[in-house]
């Protein structure tokens, strides 16, 4: 008896009431929406993130990752709980759930000075392009078969061999442009944005992993996540964000 109350001592030692559970976000360096710099990780969807973990009382832990495809896997796995950004598909599906918290944004192409402007859908066929692994744009581009694309682990490898001409277009989201033009000095002199450019109305979902170790349930978490959405309140952490931050824009 003296041996298990004094385990339970060092359980209570140990594990203080008021330590708050975790919650294990994967981030990769995807500026606006995710930001690593100087040791710092900020971002749209970091501060909505930090938004879900209050609203559930949890701390947010952020595991930084090289690219998106990885923290795809970890949330997979179970070895994160949640990844934020991700647009809904079925095979997702079947190890996240989806928590909705922000609109998509449109999709634009990017080329080096020689390519002919892009005014149509069409137009795309003529060229080889440049895409992120494991990443959803728009479901007739998704789907398309007769596209040829050029598959790479993030957006800036991708930067890098367009400019080294890998490939002729390079497809990204019109929000991310400007930190792109800041990150490679090269872009203004080199580069192109074409006038064709496609938005889905569709949401951006929090996925939460099956295997999550979240201390909620899943009803209340998702209760919970959906009213503040409705309530726009991660809308208005990514407003403030982008107020005080408006050298990423």
């Amino acid at each position: 008896m003296r041996l298990c109350a004094w385990i339970a001592f060092l359980v209570v030692i140990n594990f203080p009431a008021w330590a708050a559970p975790k919650l294990r976000l994967c981030v990769d360096h995807y500026p606006p929406f995710q930001i690593i710099e100087d040791e710092q990780v900020t971002g749209e969807n970091v501060v909505a993130a930090r938004l879900f973990a209050q609203l559930i009382d949890h701390e947010l832990v952020i595991e930084q990752s090289p690219n998106f495809a990885r923290c795809l896997r970890m949330l997979e796995t179970g070895n994160v709980d949640m990844v934020a950004g991700l647009i809904q598909q079925p095979q997702r599906m079947t190890y996240a759930h989806f928590l909705p918290f922000r609109l998509d944004s449109a999709y634009r192409f990017i080329s080096d000075l020689t390519v002919a402007d892009i005014h149509q859908y069409q137009a795309l066929r003529q060229h080889t392009i440049g895409v992120s692994r494991d990443t959803f744009y728009f479901e007739r581009f998704d789907q398309d078969k007769q596209l040829r694309k050029v598959v790479v682990n993030s957006i800036d490898i991708a930067m890098n061999m367009l400019l080294k001409g890998r490939f002729d277009l390079l497809i990204a989201p019109e929000i991310t442009l400007a930190s792109l033009q800041r990150r490679f000095p090269q872009f203004v002199e080199r580069l192109k944005v074409h006038p064709y450019q496609f938005q889905e109305q569709r949401l951006i979902y929090f996925g939460v992993s099956r295997k999550h170790k979240l201390s909620i349930s899943d009803i209340q978490l998702q209760r919970t996540i959906e009213q503040a959405y409705r309530e726009q309140e991660f809308q208005k952490e990514i407003e403030r964000f982008i107020e005080s931050n408006v050298d990423w824009y």
